[in-house]
C-alpha cells in the first residue's frame, strides 16, 4: 500500500470514528484528556527505550501535546 493510500485511508477511518463521537455525544474534553495522556504515555515509553530512531517521534509528539493541551485549556 503506497503512502498516499494510507493517508487518505487514515483521514477515512477518522471521519468514521469522530461520527460515532459525535452521534453519542461524546465531549471534545473527554476526547482531548484522553489524547493527552496516550501520547504522554507514549512519550514515557520512548524516553524508556533507545533513542536510536525515536528522537524524531518525540518531537511529534510533544508538539501534539503542545497543540493539545492548549486547546484543552481553551474548553
Amino acid at each position: 500500500m503506497s503512502h498516499l493510500s494510507e493517508i487518505i485511508d487514515n483521514h477515512t477511518n477518522l471521519d468514521g470514528l469522530f461520527a460515532i463521537i459525535k452521534h453519542y455525544g461524546v465531549s471534545a474534553e473527554f476526547v482531548t484528556d484522553a489524547l493527552v495522556q496516550r501520547f504522554e504515555q507514549i512519550q514515557k515509553d520512548e524516553h524508556s527505550e533507545s533513542k536510536s530512531d525515536t528522537e524524531e517521534e518525540t518531537a511529534y509528539c510533544a508538539e501534539i501535546l503542545d497543540s493539545l493541551n492548549q486547546y484543552f485549556a481553551r474548553l
